[in-house]
């Protein structure tokens, strides 16, 4: 029995961590990481958008229950500051977390196929898939209003030498950034740096690093505050799902091996 009605769920384990991971939807894979109040109803509902467009979405619950509530999430966030699997204040160095979590991309993809698998990480999450692109099935990184390390406008929850690693790469990766103009916690200057960082690989049109800054103040580009990227003209959750669909399932350069997906559509198709 499933804790989240409708999606699949299962242990996974991987570099020394377990954690669950709910799952629904055909299709290549699309790794969902929720924000900082946890798991909640909003990101159940997005990832399920992203399921009846085509992904087979899986969601890792990184802390916190299913389904609890934002405020309930809100109080919980100093202890989930101070776990050891989670860089909260300094620049340059990545969570340990994200080294399950490339295990993971490499799971999906081989039971998905496809050129590759994406990967959605939302604030407090949003600097993970920085340390994620080292893993070479992620092709389609997201990531939305990253907002760690705090309290460093310039600063990057990954190590350079993982950035230098990801602009080397010389398939298509490209990262989307998401951002609303007004957002403290994800200042200019930190997209600023991710397009220094982040060069494309030779001859290749597709840019390593784009964003999209969404007029007004708010944070939550794909869930609490999608109602109002919406009134501010932009809609975020189309734009994810054209930057999925350009990386996924346009016709790979023929040096990427295509796997074959029927595994995970077979064995996923009909959620629990």
């Amino acid at each position: 029995m499933s804790a989240i009605k409708g999606f699949s769920e299962e242990l996974f384990t991987a570099d020394g961590h377990t954690f669950p991971i709910f799952r629904k939807g055909g299709g290549y894979g699309v790794i969902l990481l929720h924000e900082l109040p946890g798991l909640t109803s909003e990101t159940v509902e997005f990832a399920e958008w992203l399921a009846d467009r085509g992904f087979h979405v899986v969601m890792p619950l990184l802390f916190g229950r299913p389904l609890q509530s934002v405020t309930l999430g809100l109080l919980k966030a100093p202890f989930v500051c101070i776990r050891k699997e989670f860089n909260t204040l300094a620049a340059g160095k990545s969570s340990t977390i994200t080294l399950p979590l490339r295990t993971l991309c490499r799971k999906i993809h081989m039971e998905c196929g496809g050129p590759g698998v994406g990967a959605i990480g939302m604030c407090y999450t949003g600097g993970f898939v920085l340390a994620m692109m080292l893993e070479a099935s992620l092709l389609a990184p997201v990531a939305a209003q990253p907002s760690l390390p705090l309290c460093r406008p310039e600063g990057l929850d990954v190590e350079p030498e993982a950035l230098s690693f990801a602009s080397g790469r010389r398939d298509t990766m490209s990262l989307l950034g998401l951002r609303f103009e007004g957002d403290a916690l994800c200042p200019a200057s930190r997209f600023k740096r991710l397009e220094a960082s982040l060069q494309p690989a030779a001859e290749s049109p597709v840019p390593r690093f784009h964003s999209v800054t969404v007029p007004g103040k708010a944070h939550s580009t794909l869930t609490l505050d999608y109602p109002t990227a919406l009134k501010g003209g932009i809609d975020t959750r189309e734009v994810v799902l054209q930057h999925l669909r350009k990386q996924l399932l346009d016709p790979p350069s023929p040096d990427i091996p295509l796997n074959r997906p029927d595994n995970c559509r077979k064995r996923y198709e009909h959620d629990i």
